[in-house]
């Protein structure tokens, strides 16, 4: 016979609410969880954006040996962008490490990310590592894209006087000088180009100048 108003079991009541307590508890749990790993998950285009940051900043006050790291860790993140490749690039440079240089920057230019910028400062790498045919072949699309551009004329003249194109060399250094005509190590070095041509007053003009300008007094 079944009672109507059947007193309830204490204890039954009671692990019935510990019980739904526990579970409410866990459900409370997972879900505090879930929004803190959803609010503390960092998406790559984030991690990246802080470390090309705080690289960049680095870079640019000279802490070459400071900004490789987090450099590199944005690089992680954001294997294709130009910004990171040149900066870490010219890290490397800075710190003498030229082939890992190179190897950064011509990863750019495989990726398509190879603007004037990275090409010049790979034209230096290559200038640095007396790879000179490569740093003409590197320079040479830069400089037909940005003409007037001091750095490129200046390293691609470097480059084709070691290669003995003292003719192209010569008009590179003067496209340099018209650019900057109170950088003395222009005149110097196409000093050296002229004497190498043969043709030493004019080369001992270019020195003349070179060292007036060293002196901080106008060229006669």
């Amino acid at each position: 016979m079944k009672s109507g108003n059947r007193s309830p079991n204490p204890r039954s009541e009671i692990g019935f609410f510990a019980h739904a307590a526990l579970y409410v508890i866990k459900r409370a749990f997972i879900s505090a969880t879930q929004r803190f790993n959803e609010f503390f998950s960092v998406d790559d285009a984030l991690r990246g954006q802080y470390f090309r940051q705080r690289g960049v900043e680095h870079t640019r006050r000279g802490r070459y040996e400071v900004a490789v790291a987090p450099l590199e860790q944005a690089l992680d993140a954001w294997p294709r962008d130009e910004e990171t490749l040149f900066h870490l690039g010219f890290c490397y440079l800075k710190l003498d490490r030229p082939q890992k240089g190179i190897e950064v920057l011509e990863r750019a230019l495989t990726l398509g990310r190879g603007g004037v910028r990275v090409r010049s400062i790979l034209g230096m790498a290559f200038l640095q590592t007396r790879e000179y045919d490569k740093a003409v072949q590197v320079l040479e699309p830069a400089l037909a894209e940005d003409p007037q551009n001091f750095h490129l004329n200046y390293r691609m003249a470097l480059a084709l006087d070691h290669l003995k194109m003292f003719d192209r060399a010569l008009v590179c250094f003067k496209n340099a000088a018209a650019v900057r005509p109170d950088d003395p190590k222009v005149y110097r070095f196409m000093g050296l180009t002229l004497e190498r041509m043969g043709r030493h007053e004019a080369s001992v003009m270019q020195f003349r100048k070179a060292a007036s300008l060293e002196e901080g007094s106008p060229s006669s």
